[in-house]
This record gives C-alpha cells, structure tokens and sequence, in this order.
C-alpha cells in the first residue's frame, strides 16, 4: 500500500480524526484525573455516561470505529515474518487511534479504558444497563462465584483457538471472529437474519447478566486483558482502603464482580466503571472515609475548570456530524466539473446543468455529484472519473469516449482502494471498455445504469461493464447491460446482493470467482455466451433468475456449495443447469425447458436435493456422469412413461435418466454415426434384461404426473427459443429414459 493513499484517507476525513482524537484525549484525561471527578458522583455519572453515548452512537454508529479480534490476528501474523502491518492499519484512521489509546493504557490501567469507556458495543451494553437498572431493577441474574471465576477464562480460550487457527487460514480464523457481535452493531443489523439473531440473543443475555459478552465471551477483552493476567505489566491500581477487606460494601455492588474477599481488584478482568472509587470518596457510603468534606472544597475550583474543558471537547467531537453541506451548480457559477470540485467542501454537492464537459475528474474529497438531464462527459481515452474518496455519489450522467484508440483497461467509473459508500446511480454509458471497476471496497452501490460496450469487438476482447474485485457488501441493482465481455465480474466479494439486472450478448451475463454469503436473484439473461456462470461460491442464493437463448449454459455451477437455486427459468439454452464438482446445494423450483440438455451433473457433483423442478422438452433431460447413483425425489419429466395408479399425482414407478447407450455416446461421441444401428438396439434390451449392465443413473423415486409449473407452455411461446447446438447434435433415441418428447 502506498503511503500516498493513506495519508489521502486521513486528509479526506480530517474533521472526523481530530473530533476523534479529541474524545480519545477526554477519555484520557477523564481517567488520568479520575481522583478529582470521582469526588462528585453526580458530575461524574454525567461525564460518563455521556461519554458513553459518544461512544455508542458517533464512534460506533458514524464512524464505524469498532477495533476486533481480526486487528491483532493481522498483527500476530504479520509479526512471525518480522514485519508490523502499519500501512494497513493506516488506512483506518479510527482503528489506528483506537489501538494507540489501547497501547498507551493497557501498561497503565489495563484493558478497562477501552473496554470500560472506548468500545461501542460495550458502551451500549453498559447503557442498555443502566436503562434495565431503571426500568426492570428485578430483571437480573448473576452466576455464582465459583462459575464466575470458571467462566471469565473462556474469553482466553476463545482468542487462543482464533489466533492459532489464523495461522492455519485466515479466512477460517475471520469466520470464528462472528463471535463478536461486532460487525452486525457497526452494520446496525443490515445482515442475514442468522447473525441478527445471534446479536441480539448475546445483547439481551449481557443485559440480563450484566455485559456477559464482555466479562466472558469477547475474545478481544481476553487478549488486552492478558498482560495483567500475566502480571507483565505494572498496572496501577484503583485506590483501597485497609478496611476494604472487611467492609463488602464495593464488592457486594460491583456490577462486574471483579473485587476479591480480601478487597484488592483483579486488575485483568475490571472494566473501570469506577464506582469504587466514587464509593471510596463518598463519607455517607465508606466507613473508611474521614476528611471528604474538606477535601472537596480544596479542589472544587478546580474540578469545575476540567468540567468545563471535558464538555467543550465531546461538544467539538460532535461537530463534524452537524456540519451543513452546499450546492456549487455547474453551468452557472462555475464553467467546468473540476473547477466546482476544487471548491466543494466535504459532503457539499455539485449540481451539473445540461451540456457536454470534456474532462476527466478525480474525486478526492466526500461530495455528491449530480447531473441535471444527463449532462454528458467525455475524454478521449483512460479513466473519466476516479473516486479515491468515501460516500462519492455519481447521479443522473451520459458517459463516452471521443476516440477509439481505448487501452484495454480505460473505465468510466474507477472506484479506488480504501473508497467505501459510494454510489453510482442513474448512469448512462456507451460504447465503453469498463463501466465501472472497484477494488477492495466496502458498500458500494451500483443501482439503475445503461452500460453498453463495443459491439463491433469480439467478446474476449471488450470489458467488463461492472467489474468488482474483494468487495464486500456490494449493491448492484436494476442495471440494465449489453455487448461487454462479462455483464457483472465478481472475484472474492463476500455479502453481496445482484438483483433485477438485464445482461444481454454478453460472454458470461454474471460471473463470480470465490464468492461467499451473495444473493443473485431476479436477474434477465439472453442471448449470452453463458447465462449465470456462479463459481468457486457457497453459502449463496440463486433464485428467480431468466436465463434464456445462452449459447452454451443457462446455470453453469463450478464448486458451488451450500447454495440455494430455486425458482430459476431456463429455457433454450444448449444446457439448462450443469453442475460440476458441486455438493449439498439445493436446487428447487426451477423450470428447465428446451434445453439441448436439460441438466448435466458431472464432475463428482453429488448430494445435492434436486426437488420441486419441472424439466420439460429437453432434447436430453439428465446427462449425468458420477461414480454412484443420485436421488432426486419429487420432480416433473416430461419424457416420463410411467402410471398413477392410485391417483395421488405421484407416478408409481421410479424415473431413470441414464442408461448404457448415454454413456456410450456420451464418452465417444464419434459413435453417433451409429444412432440407429442394430447393435445399439439390443444393446439397449440386454440393458433391460440383465442389470449389470447398470450404470449409475438419477432416480426419482417419487416423480410427478404433473408439471410443477403450470405456466410453462406460456412461457414456452414467451420465449420460443431453441438450443444453438454449441456442443453439437447429438440427440437421444425416441424410445429411450430422456428421450425426444
């Protein structure tokens, strides 16, 4: 990583670092002068507990600044090669100077500061707390003081199996972290419904026992808590009395428990609310205390001026978020784009007026452009506009090149490393290379554009139209696209949502590489090389997509595990679905109609639940090459000859796709020549008289009389395509399982 690019980072959200790292320097000398504010409970609860919301809603909601396991895993590895990732944890800047107030103060007072005043999600525990306390006093429970002090070493535990098992693999090691309920607090619950679930199941359990995430579970309290556990650290001790170890009265209402029988504090497990210390200063609560009444006239003076200071600092850290933004309208004050943007101010907006701008524009800073009736803008050649900076919204513009000589990467719209909220909406593009690319960004939104390519350009030699590389949580909606080399390319982007895209002659409409946990749904493709193309993917949905008149696939499945594809329509594709090497997906719903091939499973695709579908007028229903038969219970064949006799819509006789001559012709396709040849005939019979002959075959024990879908002869006349033979012309026996129908 470039130093350039992080230093560009901190420049373009400067207001919210220096509001940040002022609360971080209230935190610090709220703590450091602690001995002062604990003298006055009602002005101390006030600090913290509005300290507390700062936390919870502007460094946790605004600026996502939640630090995680995953940050010191990064760390742990990068160290066993000698090397410390300070690149990498300055391109967040908030993460960064959350670890530095870690480093500053866990030698001094341990993991307390940030889990006790700086975490988000604690902060809102500790708030959800304080509300219950309110509310439902009696709402509480409290395990016992022997499953206590089992139970607080599981967090160790828990950091231990993380950091051993990212060694191993990382990306093993970033599943095990869903332990922390972080990132579904940061993302406000914008999840699948599992891990909401799961979140807030682990909140209402540390309301009931008080923040038992954090004194049990949270696998990075366990790490920071580790050097006073260890005792490898002097950390400085909260004040005690000699009386401390006969009193009880702060042990028995430590809201942690973390205060022993003989008085003394156990240093690696306190989260330093301090309500010790306001006890130890309070004359009508400890017996231990003599001269308090003196001693807070001394220094009231003094406590009101770092009164007044701490609350000018959470003012100013509040600042940033109450800024107003501009508009700078293009075509009126100011001539060109470029000019308007070296004038904005973070989050102003520059309304662009109709008329052709021919210029190329970096955009470095958080604004919203906006175009008025499609203002067009062009360039001969590279890159027309590149966005460095996060929540950029590009709305309502025409894009082209005015030249031909394109390089074979030029791109619209290039969304840079470290870019993250950026949306791209209502765009037009023609004639393009590249529509929009993005790397490494995090919710990006591609919604309701046109992009076409060069038509004139073999398909290997356009772009993509979108092209997505290690994005996360990626919106690409309603966009509709055309003559590009892949309509939607997607390497390693996880979270993400494609839906309701048209993609037309294309070589692939959508095609993934390593994409986890992505919902592909409601999308249109025709007339393609390859309709839907999900690869190397698990964890995903494919559901209510229209893949017609592809050249070769319709659904083609590399490696997809653990996917959901239902509800999809295939008709006239040379293959409907093939499967190859895919497991335990499941595929239901879907209608698979004049295909050369209805369905190919190859490859070692086995134990996949094939239910619910309607395979109708496929030249070959099922091509199915595997080592064992395969179940697929409760489906429609158009080609089935069997009987009902009892009237219960199921067909009594088990369907059979393949049998010895498929493979035959299948293996050796030469043979075809010899289709309607003797030899193959009473091949086919001695196949029926001695079964072991057999070859592995997909069985539907439970077929259906009736198709599944009954719409399916309209959507026959909807879509009158036919297969383009791309695999050649081989067809099936009359009389044969699959045959013509």
């Amino acid at each position: 990583m470039s130093k350039s690019l992080w230093i560009q980072i901190w420049q373009m959200k400067a207001p919210h670092v220096v509001a940040f790292g002022v609360f971080l320097l209230a935190i610090t000398l709220l703590v450091l002068l602690k001995d002062r504010f604990t003298k006055k409970r009602n002005l101390f609860n006030l600090l913290r507990y509005s300290m507390l919301t700062v936390a919870f809603v502007y460094v946790g909601w605004v600026l996502k600044a939640q630090p995680t396991t995953t940050n010191i895993v990064i760390i742990l590895n990068q160290l066993k090669s000698l090397k410390f990732p300070l690149g990498l944890f300055l391109m967040e800047p908030f993460i960064f100077l959350s670890f530095v107030l870690i480093f500053l103060t866990i030698f001094i007072w341990g993991r307390g500061v940030f889990c006790g005043w700086l975490c988000p999600y604690g902060a809102m525990l500790e708030l959800l707390n304080k509300l219950r306390l309110k509310l439902l006093p009696r709402v509480h429970a409290e395990p016992s003081q022997a499953l206590h002090k089992k139970l607080y070493y599981l967090k160790y535990g828990v950091f231990f199996i993380i950091a051993a098992v990212s060694f191993y693999s990382f990306i093993l090691s970033e599943y095990l972290t869903e332990v922390e309920p972080f990132r579904t607090f940061v993302l406000k619950m914008n999840r699948q419904w599992y891990f909401n679930v799961y979140f807030l199941m682990l909140t209402l359990v540390s309301i009931v026992v008080y923040r038992a995430f954090c004194r049990y579970l949270c696998p990075l309290g366990g790490a920071l808590a580790l050097p006073a556990l260890l005792q490898v650290v002097p950390v400085v001790r909260l004040k005690r009395y000699e009386l401390c170890g006969t009193c009880k009265i702060c042990e028995r209402q430590c809201p942690y428990n973390v205060i022993r029988p003989d008085g003394s504090i156990n240093s690696a497990e306190c989260l330093y609310c301090l309500d010790c210390q306001l006890n130890y200063w309070d004359e009508r609560i400890c017996p231990g205390l003599k001269k308090k009444k003196k001693e807070e006239r001394s220094i009231a003076g003094e406590v009101n001026l770092v009164t007044a200071a701490v609350v000018f600092v959470i003012t100013l850290a509040l600042i940033p978020s109450l800024s107003r933004a501009e508009t700078l309208v293009v075509g009126v004050k100011y001539k060109s784009i470029s000019e308007a943007l070296g004038e904005a101010a973070p989050g102003d907006t520059i309304k662009v007026m109709p008329g052709v701008y021919r210029e190329k524009l970096m955009i470095d800073k958080p604004v919203k452009l906006k175009g008025e009736n499609y203002p067009r803008i062009t360039a001969p050649s590279g890159n027309i506009i590149e966005v460095t900076a996060s929540d950029v919204v590009i709305d309502g513009f025409e894009f082209g090149y005015e030249g031909t000589d394109l390089s074979r990467t030029d791109t619209v719209v290039y969304i840079n490393k470290g870019a993250r909220s950026v949306v791209v909406r209502n765009n037009r593009m023609k004639g393009v290379i590249f529509g929009i690319w993005n790397v490494e960004g995090r919710d990006i939104l591609i919604e309701d554009n046109i992009i076409s390519g060069r038509e004139l350009l073999d398909r290997e030699q356009r772009g993509n139209c979108i092209n997505l590389t290690g994005s996360t949580r990626v919106h690409v909606l309603r966009n509709r696209l055309d003559y590009c080399r892949d309509g939607i390319y997607m390497e390693v982007c996880h979270d993400s949502e494609v839906v309701d895209n048209q993609i037309r002659h294309s070589r692939y409409s959508i095609h993934t590489m390593w994409v986890d946990r992505g919902k592909f749904n409601r999308n249109t493709a025709i007339g393609n090389l390859v309709g839907l193309a999900i690869m190397y993917t698990k964890h995903s949905e494919v559901k209510g997509n229209l893949a017609v008149g592809n050249q070769t696939h319709g659904l083609l499945l590399i490696q997809a595990v653990r996917t959901e594809i239902s509800s999809n329509t295939l008709i006239g594709n040379t293959k409907g679905i093939f499967l190859y090497n895919s497991v335990l997906n499941s595929l239901s719903s879907n209608l698979i109609m004049n295909n050369q091939v209805g369905i190919h499973n190859w490859g070692g695709s086995e134990d996949n639940k094939v239910r619910g579908n309607t395979v109708v007028n496929n030249e070959i229903q099922v091509k199915h090459v595997s080592s064992r038969d395969q179940y697929w219970d409760g489906n429609y064949w158009s080609d089935y000859l069997g009987w009902d006799m009892t009237g219960d819509g199921i067909g009594d006789v088990p369907y059979e796709s393949n049998s010895v001559v498929d493979h035959i012709l299948w293996r050796y396709p030469l043979l075809k020549v010899l289709y309607t040849s003797p030899s193959l005939q009473v091949l086919w019979l001695m196949e029926k008289q001695l079964p072991v002959l057999d070859v592995p075959k997909v069985i539907d024990r439970k077929p259906f009389m009736k198709a599944i879908h009954s719409d399916w002869k309209v959507l026959a006349q909807k879509y009158p395509y036919t297969p383009e033979r791309y695999y050649g012309e081989i067809k099936k026996l009359p009389h044969l399982p699959g045959g013509a129908y």
